[in-house]
């Protein structure tokens, strides 16, 4: 298991990119990337970004989840050029998203309230606690978290997010591997 801490992401997704880029021979022993970038709030559960056989797995572990009040997912694609998880879609990693309300997310990240004050540390917690959770039973699977997605099915993927252009318009940007 890796803990990484990506930087550059507001400044176009640089630090995970470049570590996709050195590191792509890897990516196959990669089982999924958890990513927690959806603020402090409390955590409802998983984006699994329009990938069904990852809502399908999580389903495993929601009891585990459902305790902590995080055992929600949602395919929601809004996010998805926007955090450090998309090089990894990209080269058919299955990720995951933690799932957070983000009521206060635009109110104070990014700006001077963005301090440790107006953290709700049991909500902090709460969303640690199911990170933790699910990496501890992806990790203790036998079973793959998820397929990887070939070249092919990645195109489809996008193109069913209607994301399909706005990927090229990036790729031929020089920002994604």
């Amino acid at each position: 298991m890796r803990f990484i801490l990506f930087g550059g992401e507001e400044q176009g997704i640089l630090g995970s990119t470049a570590y996709v880029r050195q590191h792509r021979n890897e990516m196959a022993n990669i089982d999924a990337v958890l990513i927690s970038d959806t603020g402090a709030e409390r955590a409802k559960g998983w984006y699994v970004m329009g990938r069904n056989d990852e809502q399908k797995t999580i389903a495993d572990i929601e009891q585990l989840l459902t305790g902590l009040g995080s055992d929600q997912t949602t395919p929601s694609v809004e996010f998805l050029f926007q955090t450090d998880h998309i090089s990894f879609d990209l080269l058919g990693v299955p990720t995951l998203v933690l799932w957070t309300d983000t009521e206060k997310y635009f109110k104070l990240h990014h700006k001077a309230s963005d301090s440790f004050d107006s953290v709700v540390q049991a909500d902090l917690n709460q969303g640690v606690a199911t990170t933790a959770v699910t990496a501890y039973a992806i990790a203790d699977s036998a079973q793959p978290f998820a397929p990887h997605y070939t070249p092919a099915q990645v195109e489809q993927f996008l193109k069913d997010a209607n994301q399909w252009n706005d990927y090229v318009v990036f790729k031929n940007a020089g920002i994604f591997p």
